[in-house]
């Protein structure tokens, strides 16, 4: 539903949200203004401020707590790409120990596959988009490929279990990649998170202080607010945004299959 929002940049991500949040407060604070009388605000000033230094501390433990997860997350996407651009490269350094025409079927297929990787599911996943099932029929055909060669009397079993092992650990980190694609903050994590918002900029509301400091109290709440949705939008989705995990692993190793 919210998906677009992955797709703006940094800067419209923030500016938006900004402006949601002063858009939102503008208004409560005038339904606040004429429903809460101002003699209350001012008696319960110092109870309003204990309970918004309570509401900030959980408020930032949580945040904390989840950009941590976050960028847990984008490390581990990193390490799956390069995991799965080096199970490709050693293929192609292993294949060299077959006989040459097997040797240019299956550097053949891993360059195609690399490109797939780069050309088309990087920009799908940027996108949160389903991904083609070509890199799963590549893996397929290098599989039995290979299990074709191993079952020929003049083969070597040692290179062929040795290519087979790393398709299998291609087989695997590719997965990863692409479960870790389509993963993100479940729905109820996102709840609590924004209920913890409202109440940390909500609770400005009730102060009742000068006007000019009342709006820079209210300012710096939103502001903080908006910086942290922002940050955990930005590093929700590993492949997606400008903190996006790009595909330099598999463009080093298409140099080497290429050469």
């Amino acid at each position: 539903m919210f998906n677009f929002l992955y797709r703006l940049s940094d800067i419209s991500l923030f500016v938006l949200l900004v402006c949601f949040f002063v858009g939102v407060s503008a208004v409560a604070i005038l339904i606040i203004k004429y429903f809460l009388p101002l003699k209350l605000r001012y008696k319960d000033n110092e109870v309003i401020g204990n309970i918004s230094s309570l509401i900030g501390i959980i408020y930032g433990v949580l945040a904390s707590l989840m950009s941590l997860y976050l960028i847990n997350n984008i490390n581990m996407a990193s390490e799956v790409v390069q995991r799965e651009a080096n199970a490709v490269v050693n293929i192609y350094l292993s294949s060299k120990e077959l006989k040459l025409s097997l040797q240019k079927a299956i550097q053949t297929k891993l360059k195609k596959y690399v490109e797939n990787v780069k050309n088309k599911e990087w920009p799908s996943m940027k996108n949160g988009e389903l991904l083609n099932e070509e890199g799963d029929d590549l893996i397929e055909n290098l599989t039995n490929q290979i299990i074709h060669y191993s079952q020929s009397p003049h083969a070597n079993l040692f290179v062929a279990r040795d290519i087979l092992s790393e398709i299998k650990l291609l087989y695997d980190a590719r997965q990863q990649r692409v479960n870790q694609g389509y993963s993100s903050l479940n729905v109820e994590v996102w709840v609590v998170i924004l209920i913890g918002t409202l109440l940390l900029i909500g609770i400005n509301y009730f102060f009742k202080a000068g006007v000019a400091l009342h709006f820079i109290a209210l300012g710096a709440a939103i502001i903080i607010a908006s910086s942290m949705i922002f940050l955990l939008l930005s590093l929700d989705k590993p492949f997606q945004g400008d903190f996006a995990v790009e595909p330099e692993a598999f463009q080093s190793a298409l140099r080497l299959i290429s050469k």
